[in-house]
């Protein structure tokens, strides 16, 4: 990656970086959430886990930049989860809350102010996706990376039925809808689109940065 590219990706993953923190810090002392006083606080929330995991990933990228090749294993679980993860959560979110907001925002809960709402559902994906596609030269399709996305979505699966078990209530109103077969269906279907989103990527990275392929007769001398 030429030295002006280093520094845009630069300039990117810190402006994620701060606009992920600006949320952080907003659901914690800003945005008053009477729900997140339970088990698992704001962690019960698939848009926190997703903009905790960007954040690290906005942070090891920023590292990278300063100590190239730092802890490429983290690295790569943490990017190719966080990217997936973050299209998922905004595509998820701008469609139903564009449907009907109290399939996700209780009624009893004050609107979540725009500002807010763009650094919890919107920026995070745009900044990610936008580095990934363009910067990141070096990412190679994996099945590893598939195995995490359907990790992680078993993981959110367990963990949200566990935190509904001690607070009586799902993260979001609409899985309250659902029967159990229901809601592991739902589940599965989004970590299938969240595979999907993975795939277009890939696809979509392998064209704009295409792999110098060495010729046959090349690679017998």
């Amino acid at each position: 990656m030429t030295k002006p590219a280093q520094y845009a990706s630069l300039s990117i993953n810190l402006v994620g970086l701060l606009s992920n923190l600006y949320g952080l810090y907003c659901v914690n002392f800003v945005y008053d959430n009477p729900y997140a006083v339970g088990f698992g606080g704001h962690f019960q929330y698939l848009t926190i886990l997703g903009l905790t995991t960007a954040t690290f990933a906005f942070a090891l990228n920023v590292l990278r930049f300063m100590v190239p090749g730092s802890m490429p294993t983290a690295y790569e679980i943490v990017s190719n989860i966080a990217t997936p993860l973050e299209g998922l959560v905004c595509v998820m979110y701008w469609s139903m809350v564009l449907y009907d907001p109290e399939t996700l925002i209780p009624k009893d809960m004050p609107p979540i102010p725009v500002n807010v709402d763009f650094s919890l559902h919107l920026y995070p994906a745009l900044f990610l996706w936008f580095d990934f596609l363009v910067f990141n030269i070096e990412f190679e399709r994996s099945y590893r990376h598939i195995m995490v996305i359907y990790g992680f979505c078993v993981f959110y699966l367990l963990w949200s039925s566990y935190c509904n078990s001690k607070n009586g209530y799902w993260p979001y109103p609409f899985l309250n809808e659902f029967s159990d077969l229901g809601r592991v269906a739902f589940y599965g279907g989004c970590g299938t689109l969240c595979w999907c989103m993975y795939e277009a990527g890939a696809f979509v990275h392998s064209r704009l940065h295409p792999k110098l392929q060495v010729p046959a007769h090349k690679k017998l001398q």
